[in-house]
């Protein structure tokens, strides 16, 4: 079976004959392995009853995009030998505190309703999903004993005492991560349960979360676990980990110390963060001119385009590029702070770059066009435009968004938020007409009118996930737009020329799919966060989405479910 895996029409005329009845049952299920992505399976499956079947005994991952798109026991109806299952909650926006905390996202039902019926569950994945103590006890006592990947990413409302009894159940789990998750902390012991009951874990990831604990624990997991590569953990001083470092023979990854002085890096070959350390623009250059091999870089923008030139003289290698923002203050400006010149620079220097996600002070239709000329093996571009600078040198963008999706043909993801002004509906109309491939999109600040919406959304033949904020859009344009958009599966709205009721939103509604409505009231402007901060602004939302499951249960008073009625 080398070479290319034959897609599902290929499959069809190759070993149907009448239905595939002349092909054994072993050999199908031997092909099936070899087709991986969940698009071609759902494609093979529609062939025949007998793929269908085949389809759902051997399919062994899935990944939920959105957690009410479906209900847990259709699921387990349907592939009733998952060994691995991923599960998507409340939308980004609540990253970035646009979503309340009560807003749903609820994991009790698809822990009580999978966890023992799944008999070959080994890993599971919650992404920005609410988990109590309760759950994950659950969810230990049904499938501890086998669980190998437990991944909590972003998720909320468990305490550490859920941490111990997974340390002390699950002893053949080899990663834990709780990255970003809000954890009441009651004590490290935890930690050293782990280490004590685990001698297998090969990645831990408790980085930015605020949970404290030991050296002599971490020490005590490095002589345990001799196959530890990766340790990420919440804030802490080197200087209190020179035994675990020592010790780790095996380590290959380490996030979450603190230092001050800029040594040797030329053996770090594949991975470096530097987000969360306190490094000048000159500190970046100095460790980045050590570094030919890197592959991965992660810094904030203080990095600069002096420090993007030294990446692009340097990191030829350089597969993945995120440059967060940074603090805002006046000071950090000065000292760097990214432009078209250095995202310049790293397009013609790096030509192997995959990733690009930049939060920039300004930006070029220039810069734009050679990213599309020189970075042709793109597959996901992000790119945030900050409100610091007065003047942008170059509004709007819509020809260089143009060469770059043009050009970039192998973008599966895209995220363009700019300023007001920032692209036109001629803008708007490029990247419908030039986003064929693309599944994701985040657009904010763009278009003009609501027949911008509706050229971009007439090209958009592959979207499935489309998020917009601050857009000057009509209610009826919105639903309108999704209408031509024949793969959609979900649209999140933010900031758009909203009804007090929504009621244009329905021109969308139809089966299957869910409305979902938060108008600009003053108790949805000041609903707070678990930090007391203002959640949401007085901008209306919308969510609508796919659902097999109808409409949902534990929907929020301050929440208006439009459709299905």
């Amino acid at each position: 079976m080398g070479g290319e895996v034959p897609g599902p029409r290929l499959l069809s005329r190759a070993l149907s004959f009448g239905g595939g009845g002349g092909v054994p049952e072993e050999a199908l299920h031997l092909v099936f392995g070899y087709v991986d992505d969940p698009r071609d399976r759902e494609a093979a499956s529609l062939v025949c009853r007998r793929w269908h079947r085949i389809d759902a005994l051997s399919r062994k991952h899935v990944t939920v995009g959105f957690c009410y798109a479906v209900e847990p026991a259709r699921l387990l109806a349907r592939f009733p030998r998952l060994e691995s299952l991923a599960l998507k909650g409340k939308p980004r926006a609540a990253m970035y505190g646009l979503i309340p905390e009560d807003w749903g996202a609820y994991a009790a039902p698809w822990v009580a309703q999978l966890a023992a019926p799944l008999e070959c569950l080994k890993a599971v994945h919650l992404r920005r999903m609410t988990i109590t103590d309760q759950d994950i006890a659950v969810l230990v006592r049904a499938r501890g004993h086998m669980l190998q990947v437990l991944k909590l990413d972003k998720c909320s409302d468990f305490s550490t005492d859920a941490l111990r009894l997974i340390a002390r159940s699950c002893r053949s789990l080899r990663t834990l991560f709780l990255e970003e998750c809000i954890i009441d902390d009651k004590g490290s012991e935890w930690l050293h349960e782990l280490a004590v009951n685990n001698s297998v874990l090969v990645t831990l990831n408790f980085y930015m979360t605020d949970l404290k604990v030991e050296p002599s624990d971490l020490e005590l997991l490095a002589k345990n676990c001799k196959s530890l590569l990766s340790l990420k953990m919440s804030d802490c001083d080197l200087s209190d980990l020179i035994g675990f470092l020592q010790t780790s023979k095996a380590l290959q990854e380490f996030a979450g110390g603190s230092f001050s002085e800029v040594g040797e890096y030329t053996k770090y070959e594949k991975k470096l963060d530097l987000q969360y350390t306190l490094l000048t623009t000159e500190d970046h250059c100095q460790i980045i001119a050590k570094c030919p091999n890197l592959l991965v870089l992660e810094v904030r923008n203080v990095i600069g385009d002096r420090g993007l030139e030294v990446v692009a003289d340097t990191c030829k290698k350089l597969r993945r590029l995120r440059i967060e923002r940074g603090e805002d203050d006046p000071g950090q400006e000065e000292q760097g702070g990214v432009s078209q010149l250095g995202l310049t620079a790293v397009a013609v220097g790096c030509r192997e770059l995959e990733y690009i996600a930049a939060y920039v002070s300004d930006i070029t239709n220039g810069a734009l066009e050679s990213i599309g000329t020189f970075c042709k093996n793109l597959y996901d571009f992000r790119l945030v435009l900050l409100d610091q600078q007065k003047e942008i040198t170059d509004l709007p963008l819509d020809n260089g968004v143009r060469a770059l999706l043009r050009n970039c043909t192998k973008l599966r993801r895209f995220a363009f938020y700019l300023r007001p002004g920032g692209l036109s509906d001629v803008g708007l109309g490029y990247i419908g007409r030039y986003s064929g491939n693309i599944q994701y999109m985040l657009l904010g600040n763009v278009g003009e009118s609501d027949n911008g919406l509706i050229q971009f959304a007439m090209g958009c033949t592959n979207l499935r996930k489309l998020e917009l904020r601050s857009c000057c859009f009509s209610e009826r344009a919105l639903a309108v737009a999704v209408l031509q958009m024949p793969s959609l599966r979900y649209i999140w709205v933010q900031g758009y020329r909203a009804s007090p009721t929504g009621q244009d939103l329905l021109l969308m509604a139809r089966p299957f799919w869910n409305i979902e409505f938060a108008p600009p009231s003053p108790e949805n402007v000041y609903r707070m966060m678990a930090d007391g901060q203002p959640c949401v602004d007085n901008q209306a939302q919308v969510l609508a989405y796919y659902s097999l499951a109808g409409r949902r249960p534990d929907c929020p008073q301050w929440l208006v479910i439009l459709h299905p009625a």
